[in-house]
């Protein structure tokens, strides 16, 4: 029941019973107990909580101090820190700028500056406990990727005393959008984080699933036409060839997204047809990818969900056309809803979701 309250965060008693498999009986004895001892705490009733008649449910969730996960998500030009307490509140956040070509040694600085300054003003606030865990999204096309994951996690360890997680900041993303985002409550969902690269997650059984060799999720090197555009892996014809940012601005003739969401807005035909295209060969790789893995829910985020049912509207017909049976039924394709704080959230969620304890998790992927 702990468990469950850890990862999924806040749950009626009825939620719980189907989360646990334990019968009802138990699951009240369990609650008067671990109420009585201080693990659990019940929230306020929220209205839409009910179970139909009207009345909302209590919710229960661990006492929120018991732990506290700091989540930190590096981009190429910025990094973001969240901090969450046990019953998955957010008790504060910071985003910090610097310029590409930053060295790590240096974002490593500033993340700390901010994380200090986070942790300092949170104690101050909410009387809380320094992070118990650090959660660390870290792209995934870096080069000596393995080395700067060790840098990171290392210097950060040290100076917070604290052990961390790590994983490729699009699969956090994807599991930030399970638990607080657009697919919040859902156990299997296929994320696209589409930007200048193209990345993803599969979140399956309410966990990224990184495959034996953790390339699980990169849909943006999905091949697509064996003679199509060189892509920045060197293989020809990746939806990431197709779909990127800068191919997207340079065929629909603009120079940002501003322009080209403006341009789509407006109905220009270079621009609307650039977009369709994207959208459905987006659509072509997450029907392969749903008949292998069977996922019917969808989120399309990165900088380009900001096209909105633009870019969504042919996703969702090329899915519709080639799902079949329940999966067709089921379809859901949503934007994301978290922005750039996703990756921070997906390393809190990576923390809070490990079945280890905080002192025991293992070593970063």
């Amino acid at each position: 029941m702990l468990d469950v309250l850890r990862r999924n965060g806040p749950a009626s008693r009825a939620q719980l019973v189907d989360g646990t498999g334990l019968s009802r009986a138990t699951i009240s004895s369990l609650t008067t107990d671990l109420l009585r001892r201080g693990r659990v705490v019940e929230l306020p009733r929220r209205p839409g909580t009910g179970t139909g008649t009207g009345r909302p449910s209590a919710l229960l969730a661990l006492e929120p101090t018991s732990e506290v996960v700091l989540g930190v998500d590096f981009g190429h030009t910025r990094v973001v820190l969240v901090l969450a307490d046990a019953a998955h509140e957010v008790v504060g956040s910071r985003v910090r700028r610097y310029r590409r070509p930053t060295t790590w040694s240096r974002r490593v600085a500033i993340a700390l500056d901010a994380a200090r300054d986070l942790i300092a003003s949170n104690m101050a606030v909410n009387g809380s406990p320094a992070p118990t865990a650090v959660g660390v999204g870290i792209p995934g096309s870096l080069p000596h990727r393995e080395d700067v994951v060790a840098t990171v996690t290392t210097a950060l360890s040290s100076a917070l005393a604290a052990p961390v997680r790590s994983d490729n900041n699009a699969r956090l993303a994807g599991l930030a959008e399970t638990v607080w985002g657009a697919a919040k409550g859902l156990q299997n969902v296929a994320y696209l984080k589409l930007s200048h690269g193209v990345g993803g997650a599969l979140v399956l059984d309410g966990r990224i699933h990184t495959g034996p060799r953790g390339t699980a999720g990169e849909f943006g090197h999905v091949g697509l036409d064996p003679t199509g555009p060189l892509c920045r892996c060197s293989r020809q014809g990746c939806l990431e060839a197709y779909v990127g940012l800068e191919r997207l601005l340079s065929d629909a003739g603009v120079d940002t997204l501003a322009a080209l969401k403006d341009a789509v807005d407006a109905g220009v035909p270079q621009a609307t047809d650039v977009v369709t295209a994207a959208g459905r060969r987006i659509g072509a790789v997450l029907a392969a990818a749903a008949g292998v893995v069977d996922v019917a829910h969808f989120v399309l985020g990165g900088e380009l969900a900001a096209l909105g049912e633009h870019l969504a509207t042919p996703v969702r017909n090329v899915l519709r056309n080639r799902l079949l049976g329940q999966a067709q039924a089921d379809l859901r394709v949503e934007l994301a809803a978290l922005g750039e704080y996703a990756g921070a959230l997906g390393a809190v969620a990576t923390v809070l979701r490990e079945p280890t304890a905080a002192g025991e998790l293992p070593t970063a992927v």
